[in-house]
């Protein structure tokens, strides 16, 4: 082998030495790209995170805040509250719903099935919200469980919630009571025609 062609293999090798460092700078500048998007990436989804614990968070209060209200609306001769308490379990937000009664939770005596059926109730209204469905809500023998003493008080919550909702709502029930806070009233009466609607109030 002469001179010249040990010159031309020395000239291929550094051409193919000079081609790899550039590709090698090529690949170290991607990594850094690479790096630097991975690190935007995950401060952008902690902050995404943290906005929707927030978000949840806030849903969660307004939620109670209703909830409680309509307690205490109702069983006012008690001191009732309803307690969500938000844990972090594996990295991800656990919430329970409790209800408690001077502090104590689910200490609600006789009335206990009252208790979950006005929640049932609120909880619906609040799914009716969120959803946005048609504001109109059939309940049928709802307040069945709901103690003589409380009556008057969930007529009136649902009065109230009805007309700052504009949420309509077609309560079928034997609880006369209930007449007191309604604004149309009727009673299916029998007759020779069959079931007839009488018009009370």
């Amino acid at each position: 082998m002469n001179s010249r062609d040990l010159q031309r293999q020395v000239d291929r090798i550094d051409g193919f030495v000079r081609a790899l460092k550039t590709r090698e700078a090529d690949l170290i500048a991607e990594i850094d790209t690479t790096k630097t998007e991975i690190d935007v990436l995950t401060k952008t989804s902690t902050v995404i995170k943290h906005l929707l614990d927030v978000m949840v968070k806030d849903e969660i209060t307004r939620m109670a805040g209703l909830m409680t209200y309509g307690l205490k609306t109702i069983f006012d001769d008690q001191d009732m509250t309803f307690v969500p308490k938000i844990t972090k379990k594996n990295e991800k937000m656990h919430i329970e719903l409790k209800t408690e009664n001077r502090g104590v939770e689910g200490e609600f005596g006789s009335f206990g099935g009252s208790v979950a059926v006005i929640e049932s109730f609120l909880m619906r209204i609040l799914c009716l919200l969120k959803k946005k469905f048609a504001r109109l809500m059939l309940l049928d023998e709802t307040f069945a469980a709901v103690g003589e003493e409380y009556i008057s008080n969930t007529g009136k919550l649902i009065a109230e919630l009805s007309k700052k909702l504009q949420l309509d709502v077609l309560l079928v029930t034997h609880q006369k009571e209930f007449q007191h806070n309604a604004d149309h009233v009727y009673r299916l009466k029998e007759s020779p025609e069959g079931l007839i609607m009488e018009k009370l109030k």
